[in-house]
């Protein structure tokens, strides 16, 4: 069912709202010894990652569940899919970034950075072939098994330079509310975009069936 004009004005005007706490929780990160304000940078790339994955997690759940039968589950697996790409793609450009502020150049042979570029390309294909080719359940597959190819690697790839979960192993309080925060307010975003997509209202089909 569609969002009602209420609906959606509300739920456009959460977004900047969202942002301004984040941009909050962001200034509200006390420098680092070693990083300085720096800091605030990479916690927030670590953050948005954290979004990104959940939106991933949640396009490959919802996209299964249509191809077992919830039809209506389809409209928020692709609605999912429309959002962790440019997500996926801004924090490919903040990884590169914090690379190159932080150790003086582009750490080509750091697996998590390879496994970043081969999960875009895989969400490019994937957009691609719903664009291309009218079945809709081919790209709900992908979306699952991207999914679970990005929570495989992330369980086995090795951290060859990033240390393991430096924001709660630093045991300050202050970056990790912060972090927190910061994860809540961009899911705040994030959910608000998918659900103007996902309850957007869909023309008919060719063949005269709505869109699922």
């Amino acid at each position: 069912m569609p969002l009602s004009r209420h609906a959606r004005i509300g739920l456009v005007a959460l977004v900047p709202f969202a942002a301004a706490a984040c941009v909050a929780a962001i200034l509200s990160i006390p420098p680092d010894e070693r990083l300085g304000t720096m800091v605030r940078f990479v916690m927030f790339h670590g953050a948005s990652t954290w979004v990104n994955m959940g939106t991933f997690t949640l396009a490959g759940a919802f996209s299964l569940a249509y191809v077992f039968g919830a039809e209506k589950l389809g409209r928020w697996g692709e609605a999912f899919r429309w959002c962790s790409l440019p997500l996926w793609c801004v924090n490919t450009v903040l990884g590169i970034t914090s690379m190159k502020l932080i150790w003086g150049g582009i750490l080509w042979n750091e697996p998590r950075l390879g496994m970043t570029f081969g999960l875009l390309a895989a969400a490019v294909v994937i957009l691609a072939i719903q664009l291309i080719f009218d079945h809709p359940k081919v790209p709900a597959v992908l979306d699952a098994v991207l999914a679970i190819s990005l929570w495989t690697l992330v369980l086995v790839l090795p951290n060859l330079f990033h240390p393991d979960s430096p924001v709660f192993n630093s045991e300050n309080p202050t970056y990790i509310y912060s972090f927190l925060a910061m994860v809540a307010s961009m899911a705040v975003a994030a959910g608000c975009v998918v659900t103007l997509v996902a309850r957007r209202r869909h023309p008919e089909h060719p063949h005269g069936h709505a869109l699922p």
